[in-house]
């Protein structure tokens, strides 16, 4: 395999999972991102196989702009994993502990006993 096939075959997977992300499809989105990140493991050994001759200027530059799109996509990905637990978050909020086993005011903290099994008295 050429250096210049296995850039290509990395190409169209970052394609692939930019263009899944933009249809909002999470599965095939996270199964793609799999995909892509075993490619770039295997992508990583084998480069170190390959001749010096094949890291041409125009390769090298096309690495460079496969490393800036795969940054871009890390951004996105974090900006969209904010939001959706933000909107689980808002859809969902957290409940408090103090509800069934009583609170106390350190964090982290619980009491020992359930409060619908506490005897007072």
């Amino acid at each position: 395999m050429q250096l210049s096939e296995a850039l290509e075959q990395i190409d169209g997977m970052i394609d692939l999972v930019n263009a899944l992300m933009l249809q909002n499809q999470p599965d095939s989105t996270e199964q793609a991102i799999r995909q892509l990140r075993d490619g770039m493991e295997a992508f990583a050994g084998l480069a170190q196989r390959f001749d010096a001759s094949q890291f041409t200027p125009d390769n090298t530059a096309r690495m460079h702009t496969m490393s800036e799109r795969l940054t871009q996509m890390r951004g996105h990905i974090a900006k969209l994993s904010a939001m959706t637990g933000q909107q689980l978050a808002a859809l969902m909020p957290e409940q408090a502990v103090t509800h069934t086993y009583g609170g106390t005011r350190q964090p982290g903290g619980a009491a020992s006993v359930a409060r619908m099994y506490h005897i007072s008295g």
